[in-house]
């Protein structure tokens, strides 16, 4: 698998959380042969099975990644304009003067445009405007517009994928599309190695406003332990080493009550031996990703959450390293062959544990 070419496919597929069906079909097609079985339930997640060799009822574990990615959508068509929302968390900083493409009867080319600084008041002049002050500009008269614009039709970024040095690659969505090929790369190493436990790989929806895919593949598969992948923060303009990791310099795993003690000691340990670079990061409360929701599952799930570092966290522009990806995609791998039946016992809490 060639890992670049597959994260800017990755990364260039419209999906706005609860519309993830493009970027669900190309990961369907990269996935397709990789498993025993490829399933999509009601919600949109996308599930690929691998069986276990160990005697049935084999215990599972469900490695899941977000696929949905932040966008707008049209509130309202204003003239030859459209006024816009934001899908999730998005920085209103960078809107202006973004090539977009809106999703409508069919696809349609625009940019972002606001009030030119010449009509604005000096106070005006230095504020970011708000997202709804924005409009989107196709080019297209008012009529033409209404025909095949609607409220309620999503706007992505129209931002390619920009390979840079050192293995780096810049472009939209890369929270959580670089864990998608984290978990691509995963199911293509799981193919000539032999694991105990059933692996359960997820390319889960909607993370980015309700959870709501976590929440139900964790409800559908009852699994009896977790890896959530996701993102965090890379070193960069305004976030120092206090804040965040270095590209290129391994992933992260999150300590705090949204994880399970045991199993981070498990997998850290485990980085150590395989001398994979596994940075702790400290969350005393929630993760933010779906870990949260799988976590509180049923009557519980031991829980563990990866973070690859990127820079320019929810922009067009996010840099990932290609190495990080790599490297977290080893460590699972390694992690799921060894589980074995002892795994949930070392697991277990009890009341001497911190």
């Amino acid at each position: 698998m060639d890992l670049q070419e597959h994260l800017i496919t990755l990364s260039e597929a419209p999906g706005v959380s609860g519309h993830e069906g493009p970027i669900r079909e190309a990961i369907h097609a990269a996935w397709e042969g990789l498993a025993d079985d490829l399933t999509v339930d009601r919600l949109g997640t996308l599930l690929a099975t691998r069986h276990g060799t160990g005697p049935d009822p084999r215990p599972k574990v469900l490695v899941t990644a977000h696929m949905d990615e932040i966008g707008l959508m049209v509130t309202d068509i204003e003239g030859d304009f459209l006024r816009v929302t934001s899908v999730g968390g998005i920085d209103k900083r960078v809107l202006i003067s973004q090539p977009v493409i809106v999703h409508g009867q069919r696809p349609l080319r625009g940019l972002i445009g606001s009030r030119p600084p010449h009509v604005l008041t000096q106070e005006d002049r230095k504020k970011y405007p708000k997202i709804s002050d924005l409009v989107v500009d196709t080019g297209l008269p008012h009529d033409d517009l209404r025909e095949l614009v609607h409220v309620g039709d999503l706007i992505t970024f129209d931002q390619p994928a920009l390979p840079l040095s050192d293995g780096l690659v810049s472009g939209k969505s890369m929270d959580n599309r670089a864990s998608c090929a984290a978990m691509t790369a995963v199911l293509h190493a799981l193919g000539t190695r032999s694991h105990r436990w059933d692996v359960l790989v997820a390319a889960t929806v909607q993370e980015e406003v309700t959870l709501g895919g976590g929440q139900t593949i964790a409800w559908r598969t009852q699994p009896d332990l977790a890896i959530v992948v996701d993102t965090g923060w890379a070193i960069g303009v305004g976030v120092d080493e206090n804040k965040g990791y270095k590209l290129g310099g391994g992933p992260t795993i999150i300590i705090g009550p949204n994880a399970h003690p045991r199993l981070y000691d498990q997998i850290t340990d485990l980085a150590k031996e395989l001398e994979i670079d596994l940075h702790p990061e400290p969350m005393p409360r929630s993760s933010g990703t779906e870990a949260w929701a799988i976590q509180v599952s049923r009557d519980g799930v031991p829980t563990a959450i990866l973070s690859i570092p990127i820079r320019n966290m929810h922009s067009p522009v996010e840099i990932v390293a290609l190495k990080d990806i790599e490297r977290t995609a080893r460590l699972i791998v390694e992690f799921v062959t060894r589980l074995d039946d002892s795994t949930l016992e070392s697991l277990a809490l009890d009341a001497a544990t911190p």
